[in-house]
């Protein structure tokens, strides 16, 4: 069990990290704390990993692969990307990473201390007190067979019995992930996505958060900790329906519409208001922040199958406003097209439902 706990936390964590550090480096004029760097790291590598599970895995499922064999093709994809952008980051980018290195955590407030007890004991109670919902006959049940069968979408969930699934569940197979990190891991799947996935889930939205308030108030820590420890209040005691934000968060979020609204529409969110705010001051965007729109449409996808057009739709929205404020094309139009790859598997499941 201790064994699958590291394994778990290295692919939940390390890795997400790793993959995220080229994203998250600042300007050579920025200065960026330390806190608020691995935060950025760590969120935008889950969308990178995501982003490249999709493709492969929805293209696994229709070729009728076996899970262990396209779980080891992606394991060894995300380490070679993973070790070819560290490998660019050293020849391209070492002043970068010694300013980040030489920068301070950002100072914690006393309300930054509330925010992070609160946030831990969310976290803490996620691992301890397990939720079932309806959903889970689909997501959990879908995850533990293809875990124990090596095959994928050739079960009914419902009923154990042989049927072709619907193309909008091949389509985002978001189940597929937690499968993977219980193969991994030796955790079985109905303890990964009820007990181990959940608390990971809820520290990438707490990231997300978190890079939003810094952002919000301009890197004022005391306003940024205020702002963290009254959004966590209002997540812990906002469980007031089963559709709430709040409970897909803390109690449903093993389910890909729960990570869709909890994380990656909310990091689109942040990315696409980081992007005005880099176009107010430079007039264009860096490759990164084109690279990240359309990932997070890749993302959002793996979610759901209406997940992809929802982060093409927000991106349109967030291009409008600039080609009206700053009456620029140029940039506008590339962010609307770096987000639309991802509607072919919208096309996909229009062409072959």
């Amino acid at each position: 069990m201790t064994e699958g706990i590291l394994i778990t936390i290295a692919l939940e964590i390390l890795f997400p990290v790793l993959a995220g550090f080229i994203f998250a480096l600042p300007e050579k004029e920025d200065t960026l704390p330390k806190s608020v760097f691995l935060a950025k790291a760590y969120t935008s590598g889950q969308i990178v990993l995501f982003a490249l599970f999709q493709p492969l895995m929805v293209f696994a499922i229709l070729k009728k692969m076996e899970f262990s064999r396209a779980s080891r093709f992606y394991l060894i994809g995300s380490l070679v990307l993973i070790a070819l952008m560290i490998v660019l980051m050293i020849i391209k980018m070492r002043d970068r990473i010694k300013s980040v290195l030489k920068s301070p955590f950002r100072k914690v407030s006393f309300w930054g201390i509330l925010a992070f007890v609160s946030i831990a004991f969310m976290i803490v109670m996620s691992f301890f007190k397990t939720y079932m919902d309806g959903d889970d006959a689909y997501y959990v049940s879908t995850a533990t067979q293809t875990a124990s069968s090596d095959t994928m979408y050739l079960t009914d969930p419902y009923t154990g019995d042989a049927s072709l699934f619907q193309y909008r569940y091949l389509l985002a197979p978001f189940p597929m992930w937690i499968s993977m990190l219980s193969r991994f891991s030796g955790i079985r799947a109905v303890a990964m996505a009820h007990t181990f996935f959940p608390w990971s889930m809820m520290l990438l939205a707490f990231s997300v958060m978190y890079i939003l308030a810094y952002e919000l108030f301009d890197a004022k820590a005391r306003k940024a900790d205020i702002f963290m420890f009254f959004g966590s209040i209002l997540i812990m005691f906002g469980d007031y329906s089963i559709y709430s934000p709040e409970n897909f968060l803390l109690a449903r979020s093993r389910q890909g519409k729960a990570a869709l609204a909890s994380f990656v529409i909310p990091f689109l969110t942040v990315l696409l208001f980081t992007a005005v705010k880099e176009f107010d001051k430079k007039k264009k965007l860096s490759l990164p922040k084109y690279l990240l729109i359309m990932l997070t449409g890749f993302a959002g996808a793996l979610c759901s199958t209406l997940g992809g057009a929802l982060c093409v739709a927000l991106t349109c929205v967030f291009a409008l406003c600039i080609m009206i404020r700053y009456r620029k094309l140029l940039t506008p139009v590339l962010m609307a097209l770096c987000s639309m790859p991802c509607l072919a598997f919208m096309v996909l499941y229009i062409l072959r439902r």
